[in-house]
């Protein structure tokens, strides 16, 4: 199932040394080489559809994906476009936390570029960019192949839509010549998600899951470790539950399937956290038998979220996203946590 299956069916949920500096194993292409070592520019980024070699700063970005348009704007480059957010954006595609950054700096918005059902590569064409910045989308090989025909293009590194928001932020440092703030940021970021696990430590006594249910209710998925909203959920102090920590995700994938026959594999989950097109099908779902016998739900330890702009903060995983998301998500997650059972009640 692709990204863009999972936002029709309302489910979309929604420090130190960095990548730079961190062993790699034997025989992984680091993510970026510079030719020069002592200049940012010519670099050279590898990815997963090729490698792209960018020659001078770049002035004219297009952003595609999820969070690329945050990270440039957070490092001081605002994009001449974006991909359209219509899911939990505004009318034109704008998501609350890059339309305030914008204006905040009495900025143009950019322009916004429509990415489904089809992407339009002649309007990408007609702003004349000099880089795509698109390290977690899910951009095909012939997208990339064509696009690269007239202008560099930086897509993920390994699996579509599994690049790490730590990695998102090494690569944008990279391909936009800002390495050295692009790390700052992410420092605030881990800073920032460090002051609410100091804040809530009784959080890192519970296990979580994050579910999609799907739109008829027919199967079960979780998402997965590498995936931002299951990343930031860990970076508060949660623990992914062992059930699903391991599980197999096919290749463009970012959930593993489990099926709702096996749903009582879910033992070991304290808090289940999913996300919904709307109340509607929220209910809908919530009075499937086997759903609703999961112990988390059946104990109101259960984060239903059907606000479609906070399913996407949280997917982000950006600082900007978060900034804005996780104020509005602390205290949700606080009222399911205080409904999971004692843990000497559980044995």
């Amino acid at each position: 199932m692709n990204r863009r299956d999972f936002l029709l069916a309302g489910s979309f949920m929604a420090a130190g040394c960095l990548l730079g500096c961190r062993p790699l194993p034997s025989g992984t292409k680091p993510l970026f080489e510079h030719p020069d070592s002592s200049a940012p520019f010519p670099v050279v980024i590898h990815g997963a559809l090729g490698d792209t070699r960018i020659d001078r700063p770049p002035q004219r970005v297009v952003a595609l994906g999820a969070g690329a348009e945050d990270i440039a704007l957070s490092l001081g480059v605002t994009p001449v476009a974006i991909e359209a957010h219509l899911w939990g954006g505004d009318e034109k595609g704008y998501l609350p936390w890059f339309k305030e950054a914008v204006l905040q700096t009495r900025q143009v918005l950019p322009d916004t570029v429509a990415m489904y059902p089809e992407l339009d590569i002649e309007k990408i064409i007609g702003l004349k960019p000099d880089l795509v910045l698109a390290p977690q989308s899910g951009i095909s090989p012939a997208i990339f192949k064509q696009l690269s025909g007239f202008v560099p293009v930086v897509a993920y590194p390994g699996r579509a839509w599994l690049t790490s928001v730590q990695e998102q932020f090494e690569i944008a440092g990279a391909a936009l010549g800002r390495l050295p703030q692009a790390r700052q940021v992410y420092r605030l970021m881990q800073e920032q998600m460090a002051a609410y696990r100091a804040a809530y430590p009784h959080l890192q006594q519970y296990t979580f899951a994050y579910l999609n249910a799907g739109r008829h209710m027919v199967n079960l998925w979780t998402y997965v470790a590498g995936d931002p909203r299951v990343d930031a959920l860990t970076q508060l102090g949660l623990e992914l539950a062992p059930s699903v920590r391991n599980l197999p995700v096919r290749s463009g994938s970012f959930v593993a399937e489990i099926g709702l026959e096996n749903a009582d594999m879910l033992a070991d989950v304290d808090i289940v956290v999913s996300g919904f097109l709307n109340e509607q099908a929220r209910d809908a779902v919530a009075a499937v038998p086997l759903y609703s016998a999961i112990p988390a739900i059946r104990n109101g330890a259960y984060v239903a979220l059907t606000d479609k702009t906070l399913i996407m903060a949280m997917s982000y995983g950006t600082y900007l996203s978060l900034s804005w998301g996780i104020p509005r998500f602390m205290p949700i997650l606080l009222e399911a946590a205080a409904r999971v059972p004692a843990k000497m009640e559980r044995l």
